[in-house]
């Protein structure tokens, strides 16, 4: 079983077609044919099935491409640290984050990582758990972070915990309920549900039912918390937002932060990454410096 097989097999998931595939890889579709002819014969099994919308792969197909994935990921990760080591600048870095620490946090991490490496290509993904989890399965990140479950992930992946992130009732600066006291308020009133339903940030029933009330009506559901802002400025919805992009949009005039008495359960910010994950030099720097940049924001 040769590497140059298993990219070929990747290359073929991904684009769904073998002219896709071979124009991707930089090969003719012949000697990608063959390619996975061998490969096949190599394992003993068919791989691809053919349609008229393209190529899928087989049960066989989809369980050797998991392990090709990670060889082909391993690989390409070896040859970047120790290049890096080497005094190469440049190289390639994946990373998803959650919308608090992608605003205040990132940007200035990736500014210091570009001191020592200006050169590297850097992916950005604004994704939260549990979504980023299959990013990390497609062996398309390098470690990520944002709100975990109190339960945390499991042996399979290494948590670093950075900072507790308060959270705050936001609605639109003239909104009935603005001068409101408490949750109980607000159970009246319909709500936008920010990041995945299940996930970490899905505080609104938690809130509602250790205050004793009966959690309201979600309207909407709204992954993207930058829309979700823009949804509540126009609107009479309320969602809990992370206090201090609230606080920088009522600066702006934009929303208000409405002061309940009732305590809301705060998220745990942490990066993590697969438990077997081996950083380059540029992630390593990386890495270090978002531990960086959040102890000087979030002291004590």
């Amino acid at each position: 079983m040769q590497l140059h097989q298993l990219r070929a097999l990747v290359a073929v998931a991904d684009a769904g077609s073998i002219s896709a595939a071979a124009r991707a890889l930089h090969l003719s579709q012949p000697a990608l044919t063959r390619s996975l002819k061998q490969l096949e014969i190599e394992v003993g099994a068919s791989l691809l099935r053919r349609t008229r919308q393209g190529v899928t792969l087989t049960e066989c197909g989809q369980a050797l491409l998991l392990h090709a994935r990670l060889i082909a990921s391993e690989v390409d990760d070896a040859r970047q640290h120790v290049s890096q080591l080497a005094g190469n600048r440049s190289g390639q870095l994946a990373v998803a984050s959650s919308a608090v620490p992608f605003t205040l946090i990132v940007p200035q991490a990736v500014a210091i990582m570009r001191r020592r490496f200006p050169d590297v290509y850097l992916r950005l993904h604004e994704a939260v758990y549990p979504p980023v989890l299959e990013l990390f399965r497609q062996q398309m990140l390098d470690f990520a972070l944002g709100p975990l479950p109190q339960s945390g992930l499991g042996e399979e992946y290494r948590c670093d915990p950075l900072f507790e992130l308060d959270l705050v009732v936001a609605a639109r600066r003239d909104h009935p309920q603005a001068h409101a006291n408490s949750l109980r308020q607000l159970a009246d009133w319909q709500w936008i549900i920010t990041g995945p339903l299940h996930g970490p940030g899905a505080v609104h029933e938690t809130a509602f039912r250790q205050a004793g009330f009966r959690p309201p009506l979600c309207a909407m559901h709204c992954e993207a918390t930058g829309c979700a802002l823009q949804i509540l400025e126009q609107s009479d919805l309320l969602s809990f937002v992370p206090r201090r992009l609230a606080e920088q949009e009522r600066d702006a005039g934009r929303l208000a932060i409405i002061d309940i008495r009732e305590d809301i359960p705060s998220l745990q910010i942490a990066l993590f990454l697969p438990a077997r994950k081996i950083l380059s030099p540029a992630g390593q720097a990386l890495y270090s410096a978002i531990h960086s940049v959040s102890r000087g924001l979030y002291r004590g």
